[in-house]
């Protein structure tokens, strides 16, 4: 084996190694590749149960908020009339004072002693004096009496109006119970979307990521298919060249064994041996070789 011939087997040894270390560095980068791909499957799949969590919370929030507002609109409005009920109240209170402090005397007794002044007038013989008397307090109490029923009227609405106050007020803390309720309700499903836009902003970070590594490993498994493809494109070639050296020496072993037989058929002929038919093919082809 020459010199030059054992340079280009190891050539051709170091090449099949560095074949065989950057295949194997393709397919490790390949099986990454995979793996990545399938991370970013799942995380894509955990996003997407995230994202259809996230509709579902933001249509309930728009309908909790609708109802908070029908039930704010409805607490107004309470509001508003437990004002004017609270103003004709006052109005009330004010025309029971005005209507004279006889709240002591109870209209039935007003009633009896304007009867039992009647009843003298038509049973008795009265003096006309005593009878104009008589005549002008029966005229007194019977505007006491009906200032009596005045305020007796105003007392009946006035705790008529008291009456719907109150069931106004039991009204407007039922409405504020109400939103309350709904409020917590608001603030819990934003808070719940604030933490799902978190995690689907960490999960998207990390499908971005794992996006980066498959990119990086594709560039890498190019390059290095490049490699090999250059690589194996050499190791042809020295293989090619090896062939050619081994068929070099071959046909020089193969002519110098020739050229043998032929000096020793020359050397026979000149002694005036006789030839064999081998010998006279081995002339004939060298004679053809010359012509050549």
């Amino acid at each position: 084996m020459s010199s030059e011939e054992e340079v280009i087997i190891k050539e051709i040894d170091t090449l099949r190694e560095q074949i065989k270390s950057l295949k194997e560095e393709r397919a490790q980068a390949a099986d990454e590749i995979r793996a990545l791909k399938a991370e970013r499957r799942e995380l894509i799949d955990r996003i997407k149960g995230l994202k259809e969590e996230l509709r579902k919370l933001r249509e309930e929030l728009s309908k909790l908020k609708e109802e908070r507002a029908s039930l704010i609109e409805e607490r107004k409005e309470v509001v508003k009339k437990i004002r004017e009920i609270k103003k004709e109240l006052f109005s009330k209170r004010e025309l029971m004072n005005n209507a004279g402090k006889i709240n002591g005397i109870p209209a039935g007794k007003i009633r009896a002693k304007i009867d039992r002044l009647e009843w003298r007038i038509i049973t008795e013989s009265l003096p006309l004096e005593e009878e104009n008397r008589i005549i002008k307090e029966i005229a007194r109490l019977e505007s006491l009496l009906e200032k009596s029923l005045e305020v007796k009227k105003l007392k009946n609405e006035y705790n008529e109006l008291r009456a719907e106050l109150k069931g106004q007020i039991i009204v407007l803390n039922d409405l504020s119970r109400k939103i309350g309720s709904l409020s917590e309700k608001i603030n819990g499903i934003r808070e719940r979307i604030g933490s799902l836009k978190q995690s689907i902003s960490e999960i998207q970070a990390e499908i971005d990521e794992r996006n980066e590594g498959i990119q990086e490993r594709a560039n890498a498994l190019t390059e290095v298919s490049g490699k090999i493809g250059e690589l194996i494109e050499k190791y042809r070639e020295m293989q090619k060249k090896l062939r050619e050296i081994r068929l070099g020496r071959k046909k020089a072993i193969e002519e110098a064994i020739l050229n043998q037989k032929k000096q020793k058929v020359e050397e026979k002929l000149k002694k005036g041996q006789r030839l064999t038919f081998e010998d006279l093919q081995l002339l004939y082809a060298s004679e053809e070789g010359k012509e050549e």
